[in-house]
């Protein structure tokens, strides 16, 4: 089950840092903090950001959270696992099972991508693609000029309010969101819509590893990326996709490496420097 962790606002990477690396592995399976990508406009372009999702946060999945909690007892600075007194001692909350499914839905490797939407001249929703397209029901506020959606649902005992980041035929084509709006599109014309294939096709969950002919580009390789919208670091390449003419890279993000799919376009091979391992 999934649990909670409260920790100082700022301090999320690092409790989590704290946990993966230096808490037996066999008292949980993944301990993480979501993300998401916020999109900002440049010349009228958009570029990503990465953010938390919830400030204060992070998330562990395990079946012992009484240990969880003594060793989080060790960790430097405040940490807390929600819980809740009762005639039997302390006992923990696990996040409701809509919650969980909420997150598993939107996030990859715990980073929720950008979504894409298109309006009729009223103003009405006519198509969305990528994470927000199971939640077109919750949201409140659209805001395509500042390219974000804000959806409002029950979240940890509260409502509150999440940003989707937005994205527009106006920027750089991103390889899983062109095959996620294909694939939404079929799937309304079939008027089937399904999670699961949805998620595979938005998150570039199959992503085949091999050489990507003409950027002579293969995995252990290390790219830039052109378009600016990652910065204009070294990035490691995961994977290549030749079908979709992609590749995956490692993007440093609050001390973690989070895998990011890129057109093949949008990258070159950096052949004058190597980064350390």
């Amino acid at each position: 089950m999934w649990y909670v962790i409260q920790t100082v606002n700022g301090e999320e990477q690092q409790v989590c840092t704290w946990i993966n690396q230096r808490m037996d592995r066999a008292l949980f399976r993944r301990c993480f903090v979501p993300l998401y990508e916020d999109v900002w406009r440049k010349e009228g372009i958009g570029n990503i950001s990465i953010r938390k999702m919830f400030g204060g946060y992070l998330f562990i999945e395990t079946d012992r959270p009484e240990d969880i909690y003594e060793e989080l007892r060790k960790v430097p600075g405040l940490t807390i696992l929600l819980s809740e007194e009762d005639q039997t001692g302390k006992r923990f909350w696990p996040i409701h099972k809509e919650e969980e499914e909420f997150l598993d839905n939107v996030l990859w490797d715990g980073l929720m991508r950008v979504s894409y939407i298109e309006r009729n001249a009223n103003g009405r929703i006519t198509f969305v693609a990528g994470p927000l397209a199971d939640y077109q029901e919750y949201i409140v506020k659209i805001d395509l000029p500042h390219r974000r959606a804000i959806v409002e649902m029950p979240f940890l005992g509260e409502k509150r309010r999440l940003k989707f980041g937005l994205w527009s035929s106006k920027d750089p084509a991103i390889p899983w969101l062109e095959e996620a709006k294909k694939r939404r599109l079929e799937e309304e014309r079939s008027g089937h819509s399904g999670t699961d294939t949805q998620k595979e096709v938005s998150t570039g969950q199959k992503t085949g590893q091999g050489y990507l002919h003409e950027g002579g580009i293969t995995e252990g390789d290390y790219v830039v990326n052109t378009t600016g919208i990652y910065g204009d670091g070294l990035l490691k390449v995961i994977s290549v996709n030749e079908k979709n003419r992609s590749v995956t890279a490692a993007v440093p993000l609050f001390g973690e490496l989070i895998p990011v799919q890129m057109s093949m376009d949008d990258v070159e091979k950096e052949e004058r420097r190597k980064v350390k391992e």
